[in-house]
């Protein structure tokens, strides 16, 4: 047969050959390859793959590694037999070369990586197991036109599988990110399994044309439900993967530093015109790729660095439009003084590492793999931290990094930061020459000096025009207020200009302080040769004395702010300053009516503090804060002592007694009492720490403060718990609060307390102060969550109150807050309740299973042991890449009639035994028995299957226990969600008794038992040669019914625990479960449809 045929000028290629040749174009897309690699697989034959077969053989028995490499016999022997198919009916056998040379390829690349091959054996012997003999139907493939479209699908699904391997192969780093990346592939590969054996079934059936276009059809739905079902966990997982990293999002500060630039055309553009610069940039540059860019504080270095970031980014947009690839990842961080998230390593790195994934998706199996595994809620391991960065950068093709800001993290930490990435920097350069590029921008401070003595350097000097330009656009804004000749308002530049010494940060606060003033007169006088300032601290004492020469309550107000900002352990909101303003701690009263201020922060503290978009306030500059401290305009010792006050004095406020009904409690909360409750009931420690540090020299204010705190501590330590009498004191907690031994009640409280905080940040593992560990010791957490529930009440019916904008003014946007101490969301909060319930089931269970397919996946672990656990049952014997050890003997039969959650057989065998007593079911033994009866019937149909097998089998009760009793639990939990909506105020989470988890546990495992032996059931029709419109049925059924089943908890293999569980869930799974019960029902209708034993089978 001609692979081409004439009719007149017009050349028609045959429907068999347009679909091998798509497929194989698709495939070279896919994978970008490049000429040389298309050469060689297309000069690969069998038997060259044969002779490399025989090489590895020979290399592994010399290193004594012989790995049974007989497994892909049969997959080859197919391969042989299809590539002479489709040389004698399609004349097309080019293209088989296409199998043998990416086999070859991946045989010959893992082969020193004994795991990593043994897995592709392992998939190449699962491949072999569903393909058909193709030499004993080529006369159906003679005769049947639609019959050599089979070969084509086939083609499309090896293709589908080498493309998908190689992706992993192309990476830089595939022998890091192998193992996690191939768990990734296990539903994809087991898809393209599936597929094989349905083309297996219409070789083997010798399928009409009819039957044909109805498979084809169903191949064609699957594959959509497949895709959507693929994406929707790709998306998830990245979700999760993002609210893991707790990266500050620093695209909001590059954008504000684009829009702040693009105010000033061209500011900053010049140092892309510097030849170090230009080097550094140039990704062919081999040298060169370690800069330090340097200046003096305010300069404009962070202005400079976002044009740098941005002409990366226009370079990497340049790239990936002309070549359709990721050319260079792009990762960026500003550091920030004093702030959690943007001032150590864990913060710099856990951002740098968000933007890496975002250029590499490929990277996100490794990562969410260690996610699981870490049981944090969010990453705060370091050397966790710093391995995932090693592999993201080593696995770029090409890195650029910029760290801005790094002389405001402190010396330990900035040390931290330039050693760690500098390490992974030399360490790929030194490997591939020029693919990592590292920029840092500071101050020339002598550590920093040290560490990058032999970077690049780049020293920032003044640079007038962009002084200039950024001064005239000021300078317009200045004249249109107040109305200048044109004159003064040149003199006014030009004054401005020369004694900024370079500083931008000098021009922005000089200049908004002289646009600030409220009449001509005194912007002359600010103008005048004896006031206006000279240099950055000539400036801000400058803007400071104003502050002080306005009315006393003014100067009072700006005073105490830059007190609370100086002191504050975290960024404050706007809402939590105006509390501060509205508490008064003699009346004891919160009053935003009455002592909220009413004049704008701005306008009270001017340029020297500076509110963001989230409306948080913080110093316009870290120099700020060190003028403000060593000028004494801010006295850190007695603002620190204030704020301890305030927040000790303020929890014994009436609105914090326990004892309190709800509808005081939610009076106190329209009326803001609890405004400032998340900063006090996580930092008054940690001011009642520093204030002890210096004892000797705040006597007095320990003095003062000493009443309110026993007052305090009588009131909330909870002294009943089990918890409290096992505290063990500890020493050094001893001495660093010895300025209270003067007290003795008050000591010997708070230092139990403390001891018993420390003791749960040690169990916990996390690096954040005492205060959040403290809650648990005190009556104080269980009142904030009342308090909170009704602030989420009176949300609910927020449209109804007049006092909306009050309420925000007091308690701010986000209502909704997580219930952890430790969680930065205690304070952050949420827009949404649910958003807020999606994050809080993450604290729950923090180890997830890594097996897309397992619903530990979706539901997790509560416990490391109880996730070891569920591997070493679950997926010990069906994954055993999730092992170290990898199991040869490993086969499809093992997988065959399994429903896509293979986890709930052994699910279901390890919870039989507490669960036998509770519900009417065959024991043990018998239901083990059945099961390895079904795997052998399973086995027995792969090989030769037989009508009386078959037959005998459909004849079995396939579903056990009864319908009507998994009919009956979906009706007690419909009973149980309506019984919890009629109360007063509904729970989201609600603790089980022991009996109603009793309950729960009989509905789980009966929902295991009845889930596999209806995915079995699936099975079994499928390949009993039935209707083909059954056949199609049984596809999407088997799809949705698989889909169903998402509990809200699992089996609990310690029958006398409790069990906590969200009525949203459960309320949503009990519809899900009767969609499923009607979805097997459909499969047990089936089973009565099928043809008769002795038309099972054709001759």
């Amino acid at each position: 047969m001609s692979a081409q045929s004439q009719t007149g000028n017009v050349v028609r290629i045959p429907l068999e050959s347009s679909v091998f040749r798509e497929t194989l174009s698709e495939f070279r897309r896919n994978l970008r390859l490049k000429p040389a690699q298309v050469q060689d697989f297309e000069n690969t034959t069998l038997e060259s793959l044969k002779g490399c077969i025989d090489n590895i053989q020979t290399e592994q028995a010399k290193g004594r590694n012989m790995r049974n490499i007989n497994r892909i016999r049969p997959f080859v022997d197919a391969m042989e037999q299809y590539g002479k198919i489709i040389e004698v009916f399609l004349n097309i056998s080019e293209f088989v070369a296409f199998i043998w040379g990416p086999m070859k390829f991946l045989l010959q690349v893992t082969s020193i990586y004994i795991n990593c091959f043994d897995i592709i054996l392992e998939e190449y012997e699962r491949l072999g197991e569903c393909l058909p003999q193709f030499q004993e139907y080529d006369s159906l493939f003679q005769n049947n036109n639609y019959m050599r479209q089979v070969l084509g699908l086939v083609y499309q699904d090896i293709l589908e599988f080498h493309s998908r391997a190689l992706k992993i192969i192309q990476r830089p780093a595939w022998s890091l990110i192998f193992k996690a990346a191939w768990k990734d592939l296990a539903n994809p590969l087991r898809h393209i399994c599936e597929k094989l054996g349905w083309h297996k079934a219409l070789i083997e059936s010798q399928a009409s044309l009819i039957e044909f276009k109805e498979a084809k059809r169903g191949r064609e739905l699957e594959r959509q439900a497949f895709e959507r079902e693929e994406n929707e966990n790709r998306r998830r997982r990245k979700v999760e993967i993002t609210n893991w990293l707790a990266a500050a999002d620093t695209r909001v500060d590059q954008e504000s530093f684009e829009e702040l630039r693009h105010e000033y055309p061209g500011t900053g553009s010049w140092i892309l015109k510097d030849e170090r610069i230009k080097r550094w940039l140039d990704a062919s540059k081999i040298t060169d790729t370690e800069l330090w860019l340097f200046g003096v504080p305010g300069a404009g270095k962070t202005v400079l660095a976002s044009v740098i970031i941005e002409e990366l980014e226009k370079i990497r947009r340049s790239a990936l439009s002309s070549t359709g690839d990721v050319v260079a990842a792009i990762a960026y961080f500003y550091c920030r003084y004093r702030t959690d998230n943007k001032d150590n390593f864990n913060a710099v790195g856990r951002g740098i590492l968000s933007h890496l994934i975002k250029h590499n998706e490929e990277i996100m199996p490794l990562i969410w793999e260690k996610l699981a595994d870490s049981g944090e809620m969010t990453l705060k391991s370091s050397k966790l931290l710093i391995e995932l960065l090693e592999v993201a950068i080593k696995d770029s093709k090409l890195s650029y990094i910029v760290i801005d800001g790094l002389d405001e993290c402190d010396k330990t930490e900035r040390k931290k930061i330039v050693s760690t990435l500098r390490s992974i920097a030399e360490s790929i350069n030194q490997q591939t020459p020029g693919t990592v590029h590292l920029l840092f921008i500071s101050t020339a401070e002598g550590d920093i000096k040290r560490q990058l003595s032999d970077f690049v350097k780049v020293q920032l000097k003044p640079h007038d025009a962009d002084l200039q330009r950024f001064i005239e656009m000021w300078g317009i804004k200045i004249q249109k207020r107040f109305k200048l000749p044109d004159k003064d308002i040149d003199h006014l530049k030009a004054k401005v200009l020369k004694r900024s010494q370079g500083m931008f940060l000098y021009c922005s606060i000089v200049l908004k302080h002289l646009y600030d003033q409220g009449t001509i007169a005194q912007l002359e006088k600010e103008l005048s040769p004896n006031i206006f300032p000279t240099g950055l601290e000539k400036a801000y004492e400058r803007i400071v004395s104003q502050i002080y020469s306005t009315s006393n309550i003014q100067m009072q107000n700006a005073a105490k702010i830059l007190d609370l900002i100086a002191c504050a352990k975290r960024p404050l909101k706007k809402h939590e300053v105006q509390a501060v303003f509205a508490i008064d701690v003699h009346e004891r009263t919160v009053d935003f009516a009455k002592r909220a201020l009413i004049d704008d922060v701005n306008d009270l503290c001017g340029s020297l503090i500076e509110v963001n978009k989230e409306g948080t306030i913080q110093f316009v500059h870290m120099t700020a804060r060190i003028f403000l401290t060593k000028c004494s305009y801010v006295r850190l010792p007695s603002a620190e002592a204030n704020l301890a006050h305030l927040c000790v004095n303020y929890l014994t406020f009436d609105c914090f007694n326990r004892t309190l009904p709800e509808t005081e409690i939610r009076q106190f909360a329209l009326d803001g009492h609890f405004s400032f409750q998340d900063y006090a009931a996580l930092h008054w420690l940690d001011h009642i720490e520093i204030l002890c540090t210096n004892f000797s020299d705040n006597a007095q204010q320990i003095a003062k403060i000493a009443g309110p705190l026993e007052c305090f501590l009588q009131q909330q330590l909870n002294t009943q718990s089990d918890d409290w009498k096992e505290i063990n004191i500890k020493q050094d907690i001893q001495s660093k609060f010895q300025g209270l031994e003067g007290f003795p009640a008050v000591y010997q409280a708070l230092v139990q307390l403390v001891s018993g905080a420390a003791g749960s940040r040690k169990a916990s593992r996390q690096d954040r102060t005492l205060g959040p560990f403290t809650l648990c010791f005190l009556h104080l957490q269980s009142h904030i969550i009342k308090a909170r529930q009704q602030l989420e009440m009176v949300f609910q019916t927020l449209s109804l109150l007049e006092s909306q904008s009050n309420l925000e003014q007091a308690y701010g946007m986000h209502w909704f807050k997580c219930s952890r101490p430790t969680c930065a969301h205690f304070s952050e909060g949420f827009t949404s309740r649910q958003t807020r319930d999606k994050h809080e089931t993450r604290h729950e269970r923090l180890f997830y299973c890594t097996d897309n397919g397992c619903p530990m996946a979706d539901f997790g672990c509560c416990t490391l042991r109880e996730y070891k656990t569920h591997i070493k049952n679950c997926h010990s014997a069906l994954h055993p890449t999730m092992n170290d050890s990898l199991s040869s003997d490993f086969n499809l039969e093992s997988m065959e009639g399994t429903p896509r959650f293979p986890s709930f057989q052994r699910l279901r065998n390890r919870n039989q035994a507490f669960t036998d007593n509770r519900f009417a079911g065959p024991p043990v033994e018998p239901q083990l028995k059945q099961q390895q009866a079904q795997n052998q019937l399973a086995s027995g149909i792969k090989a030769s299957p037989t009508p009386s097998t078959l037959h005998a089998d459909l004849g079995q009760p396939i579903l056990s226990p009864p319908l009507q009793d998994i009919g009956q639990i979906s009706s007690t939990l419909s009973e149980w969600v309506q019984q919890e909506k009629q109360r007063a105020v509904p729970r989201p989470m609600v603790l089980l008794s022991l009996r109603e988890k009793e309950k729960v546990d009989t509905m789980l495992v009966q929902m295991i038992d009845l889930i596999t032996k209806c995915s079995r059931m699936c099975y079994v029709l499928m390949q009993s040669k039935a209707d083909p419109a059954i056949v199609k049925e049984l596809i999407h059924i088997k799809f949705l019914f698989e889909q169903q089943f998402e509990p809200p908890f699992t089996p609990n293999s310690k029958p006398n625990s409790q069990l906590t569980v969200s009525m949203k869930e459960v309320d949503q799974w009990r519809a899900k479960l009767l969609n499923a019960l009607a979805l097997a029902k459909k499969i047990a209708a089936q089973a009565q449809r099928i043809r008769p034993p002795q038309q099972l089978h054709r001759a």
